[in-house]
C-alpha cells in the first residue's frame, strides 16, 4: 500500500526518518565507547596475566561489535520514535507533514478478554 498525502491525495510521499537516523548515530557512538571500554579492561586484566597477544586485536573488535549493536538498538528506538511521536511523512506535492496511518491491524482498540473471565 502506497501512502497518499491526506491534504492533497499526492502519492509522491517520502519519509524523514530523522529518528532512526539520530538514533543510529547515537547508538553506534555509545556502542563503540561501551564496547572500547569493556574491551580494553579485558586488555589490561589478560596483559596482567600475560596474555600480551590479543590485546589491542580485542579492543578493536569489541568496539566493533559494540558500535554495530548499538546502531542496530539505536535504530529500532528511532524507528518507534518515528512511527509512533513524529510527523515522518512530508508531501512533495504540498510540503504537507504528517504521521502514517495505523492499519486496522494495528490497532490498540482490539478487545482483549481479561484474566479470569469465563468465556461463554
Amino acid at each position: 500500500m502506497s501512502l497518499q498525502c491526506p491534504r492533497c491525495s499526492s502519492s509522491q510521499v517520502d519519509t524523514n526518518d530523522f529518528a532512526r537516523k539520530l538514533g543510529g548515530a547515537a547508538g553506534t557512538a555509545a556502542g563503540a565507547a561501551i564496547g572500547y571500554a569493556s574491551a580494553s579492561t579485558g586488555a589490561e586484566l589478560g596483559a596482567a596475566v600475560g596474555l600480551l597477544t590479543g590485546g589491542p586485536a580485542g579492543v578493536l573488535i569489541g568496539a566493533l561489535i559494540g558500535g554495530s549493536m548499538g546502531c542496530l538498538t539505536g535504530v529500532k528506538l528511532g524507528e518507534i520514535v518515528d512511527h509512533n511521536v513524529l510527523n515522518n511523512c512530508r508531501c512533495l506535492q504540498c510540503g504537507y507533514a504528517f504521521r502514517r496511518a495505523r492499519p486496522a491491524s494495528e490497532s490498540t482498540e482490539q478487545a482483549v478478554p481479561w484474566l479470569g473471565e469465563a468465556e461463554d
